[in-house]
């Protein structure tokens, strides 16, 4: 039996076709998938700067119907509305053993190093899916996994009840992290990008101190000791040096962004030694999820907004490219 699925069969070179249909292993199910985001790890694996293997079907934040079940698999888990937690570890090595398991020696994730959600049925191992409140949609559903990527992120951010914070990114991601920030206690976390439109969606999506790249000199008018916490949720390695400069005395620069494999940056030891900086990040989930669905079914209103597009599976590539363009927030295939 043949499906729809986008095919990746070297970087930028993506086509939708009809391919096999998966068959479970005995501890796998089926799920006919509903919504799938991009985000930005998705443009480094179209464009090759990722760990990536090709040819591929991409697609890690995705939710949708378990439709078929391997022999090892309780029947009540037919018919399920789930998300899925595309991590896969192997539980053996000594990363797993102590729990780093976004650190296993055999680390992979669905659609980043195996086949994924943008496809009209994905294989996935049954532990990894978790049903779904019927409070949630499934476009909400497919957003459970970026919102698990920023609770990792929130358990190795030092936390200041009433500190000051800065995010730079005025993505989807950024937007997540910010408002995980405000909850956590952090007073009104202000957004920088260097796109005008990012900066004005940022606005109307509830930052309400988002300032473009070009007025970062304000900062040091309104915040003259800096921030206890500056987040790069850009990728992007230059800004790690404005991170380092506006950070406050005994704070923390935090990477939350996917920068390109072999990119490089150009900090001053000395800031970092006399500043008593902490530099730390965070990759991908750490068994986050459920309380990444926690933090979604609870924050729904206000992440709602932040999927500003629903398209079909056939248009991938143009999807792509107006991500690239930075005029818009989370784009879902709906296959």
């Amino acid at each position: 039996m043949s499906m729809q699925a986008v095919v990746l069969h070297e970087p930028k070179a993506a086509f939708v076709e009809s391919v096999e249909r998966p068959d479970p292993g005995p501890h796998d199910v089926i799920v006919q998938v509903a919504a799938c985001g991009i985000c930005g790890t998705d443009l480094k694996i179209y464009d090759g700067d990722y760990l990536s293997p090709y040819p591929l079907i991409p697609g890690h934040e995705f939710a949708g119907t378990i439709v078929s079940l391997g022999s090892a698999v309780n029947d009540a888990y037919l018919g399920m509305r789930v998300g899925v937690d595309p991590t896969l570890f192997c539980g053996h090595c000594p990363f797993c053993r102590n729990r780093e398991f976004n650190h296993c020696e055999s680390w992979g994730a669905i659609g980043d190093t195996r086949d994924g959600g943008f496809a009209e049925f994905v294989s996935v191992p049954v532990a990894n899916v978790y049903a779904l409140p019927d409070s949630l949609s499934f476009n909400l559903g497919a957003l459970v996994e970026p919102v698990a990527c920023a609770v990792w992120a929130m358990e190795r951010i030092h936390v200041k009840l009433g500190g000051s914070a800065l995010v730079f990114g005025a993505g989807p991601m950024g937007l997540i992290i910010r408002q995980l920030l405000q909850s956590a206690g952090f007073i009104d976390p202000i957004m920088v990008d260097r796109s005008l439109d990012r900066v004005a969606l940022a606005k109307t999506l509830g930052a309400t101190h988002a300032i473009p790249t070009r007025d970062l000199s304000q900062l040091g008018e309104t915040h003259p000791y800096g921030f206890h916490v500056v987040v790069d949720a850009t990728g992007n390695p230059a800004v790690l040096s404005s991170a380092v400069s506006l950070v406050r005395k005994n704070g923390q620069v935090f990477l939350f962004g996917v920068a390109p494999k072999g990119a490089t940056a150009v900090i001053e030891p000395f800031v970092i030694y006399h500043k008593e900086i902490t530099i730390s990040s965070s990759m991908a989930i750490n068994h986050s999820y459920d309380r990444g669905l926690t933090m979604t079914e609870t924050l729904r209103s206000e992440l709602a907004p932040l999927i500003s597009h629903t398209r079909p599976l056939v248009e991938y590539r143009d999807s792509m490219e107006m991500l690239k363009q930075g005029k818009t927030m989370k784009i879902q295939l709906t296959p």
